[in-house]
């Protein structure tokens, strides 16, 4: 499970337009750098905008669809809901 934190952690680390990585790890990683709304690998050099996580999901975002959840008010949040057996419900 640690592993898998330190793995995220550096993935986060790099998903800067300034930073480059080799094509065997840009697929290898595409699922853990992925936006979770469009699916758009964030590691291809063709991307050059901000990356965004959400601070409850940990889920990450490009930056279009980010600015697009922030017009529309947000994403949803019920697989943490079920997750915390209740924490969120009145």
């Amino acid at each position: 499970m640690q592993e898998d934190e330190i793995r995220k952690e550096k993935i986060r680390n790099i998903l800067t337009p300034d930073i480059q990585v080799c094509p065997v790890c840009r697929e290898k990683y595409q699922g853990e750098a992925s936006c979770s709304s469009c699916g758009r690998n964030m590691l291809e050099p063709s991307y050059k905008g901000m990356v965004y996580e959400c601070p409850l999901c940990s889920q990450l975002y490009c930056e279009e669809c980010w600015k697009k959840m922030e017009k529309e008010g947000g994403h949803a949040h019920e697989h943490i809901e079920e997750e915390s057996k209740g924490l969120f419900n009145k």
